[in-house]
């Protein structure tokens, strides 16, 4: 599968795979000239690092072709043309998608994409996958926010160092550890690929 990663992290997200856009939480120029072949637009939960109001107006607007599919959450608050649940198949002309819980702050959903004989599963901002298909995996986007070991280092004097805890942060998100854990043990082969996603700029 050819992909772009066009931003992974807080500051935003927006990855391209194939005719496929997962998240749109950055401005529209970054994105515009990657959407003339996108088909399908992905968007995992509704924080505006992944969703962008004003980015996705702006697709909706000039690309109204493109297929929304999210959770019944971000349906609140714009158009969803395919809703998913904790445990939803969509049959699509040539694929199949697969949602699955996220446990975050709010309603956050993973896909796992099934084309031809190549599975690929996209998730970020989560603190398990446990709820992800058991599957074997060619492409696997998966969150990899912070070195556990960095973030221990750390605990009980983040606050004063960075204003914030570093540590409850942390929690909402994937390990490297875990993410690393899952590819070994989810691959199909040696072959299949780990893409790292939303990687702290401090703890990574």
């Amino acid at each position: 599968m050819n992909y772009r990663i066009i931003a992974s992290g807080s500051s935003g997200n927006a990855v391209v795979v194939e005719d496929m856009l997962f998240d749109c939480g950055v401005p529209y120029a970054k994105v515009r000239n990657h959407l003339y072949d996108v088909r399908y637009l992905f968007i995992t939960h509704q924080h505006s690092d992944h969703l962008n109001t004003v980015t996705f107006n702006a697709i909706k607007k000039e690309f109204p072709r493109i297929k929304v599919i999210a959770n019944w959450e971000i349906a609140y608050r714009i158009p969803v043309d395919h809703i998913v649940g904790d445990d939803t198949e969509i049959k699509l002309k040539n694929r199949t998608i697969l949602s699955f819980p996220c446990p975050h702050d709010v309603v956050c959903h993973g896909f796992v994409v099934q084309k031809k004989d190549v599975n690929m599963i996209y998730a970020t901002d989560t603190t398990t996958l446990e709820h992800a298909p058991k599957l074997k995996y060619d492409y696997l986007f998966i969150e990899s926010n912070h070195d556990e070991n960095k973030i221990r280092a750390i605990q009980n004097t983040s606050r004063k160092l960075y204003g914030y805890d570093a540590w409850q942060g942390a929690m909402r998100h994937l390990s490297t550890q875990q993410s690393k854990a899952f590819y070994y043990m989810n691959r199909r082969d040696e072959d299949s690929e780990w893409i790292e996603l939303h990687k702290s700029m401090r703890f990574y």
